[in-house]
């Protein structure tokens, strides 16, 4: 029997089906480092309540669901009866009038969840928008650095970080320009001390941490401007942060590449990554 148990504290979906997500971790660190945030500050991803669901079969946890509105939800790997889970999780979500752009997780309980939620609203016409591909390192590879080195980007940087995290929103996510948000961000990565720059005589190319979870964490916003790239910055940035956080604190670190870009593919294999699996970003028609 599957039973979909709604939490209104994200540390309560932690403590049900943390267990669960934290055997995939890598492949869980969307929905698992979305709920460690959530659970730290429950508004950290806008003002309206986000929707934090676990997936339990016969009262053990299958897999989890994580919505911050008004942004696609998010879906956890499912380690048991993936399709008769998600359709229930489909009819939960239909029966409680939920409104959904779209849907974000590994490739198969993506597709399912689009399938299910195409059949019962004919009108959501679901779009396949970029399919990804996860990543996991444990270890560095011995690569080449380029000239410079790593550092944190201070307040001094924010003029030029507002536009190249502009810049990795419309090249990288799809997203329109949106400089006044890209100002809020930067200012917010570097408070937080999660920017880092490749500096060359100024800075090259830039990463970014997100999503701590309890022994991992995940890199993102890696981004070169097109006047600096093929010059081995980025693998540089990737490497060195990576080996950082690795030395320092965590036991793994994960991202996310677009599989339709081959060169950022080939520079986190050769840097340590190990591919894991496949994730669809899929949308819905609105």
């Amino acid at each position: 029997m599957v039973e979909i148990i709604h939490h209104a504290d994200a540390s309560e979906l932690i403590a049900l089906a943390g267990t669960c997500l934290e055997a995939h971790k890598s492949e869980n660190n969307l929905p698992l480092g979305l709920a460690y945030a959530l659970a730290e500050d429950p508004l950290r991803y806008g003002s309206e309540p986000p929707l934090l669901l676990s997936v339990l079969e016969q009262g053990s946890a299958i897999g989890a669901a994580v919505m911050t509105p008004p942004r696609r939800i998010i879906l956890s790997k499912f380690v048991a009866n993936v399709e008769g889970a998600i359709a229930h999780l489909v009819r939960h979500l239909l029966a409680t009038d939920a409104s959904l752009p779209g849907v974000v997780g590994p490739a198969s309980e993506a597709q399912v969840f689009a399938a299910c939620w195409a059949e019962a609203v004919p009108s959501a016409a679901p779009k396949e928008t970029m399919r990804l591909r996860v990543f996991e390192a444990r270890t560095v590879a011995d690569v080449p650095l380029a000239a410079g080195a790593l550092r944190l980007a201070s307040m001094d940087d924010h003029p030029l970080m507002a536009h190249w995290v502009d810049a990795f929103s419309q090249e990288a996510l799809g997203e329109p320009a949106d400089l006044d948000k890209a100002k809020e961000s930067a200012v917010r990565f570097i408070a937080d001390k999660q920017l880092y720059i490749w500096d060359c005589n100024g800075p090259v190319s830039i990463a970014k941490t997100t999503r701590p979870m309890r022994n991992g964490i995940s890199v993102t916003a890696v981004y070169t401007p097109p006047e600096q790239r093929s010059k081995g910055y980025a693998t540089s940035c990737v490497a060195s942060l990576t080996k950082k956080l690795l030395s320092e604190r965590y036991s793994f670190c994960s991202l996310f590449a677009d599989q339709a870009n081959p060169t950022s593919n080939s520079i986190y294999g050769k840097i340590g990554y190990v591919p894991l699996g496949d994730a669809l970003e899929i949308d819905f028609a609105t």
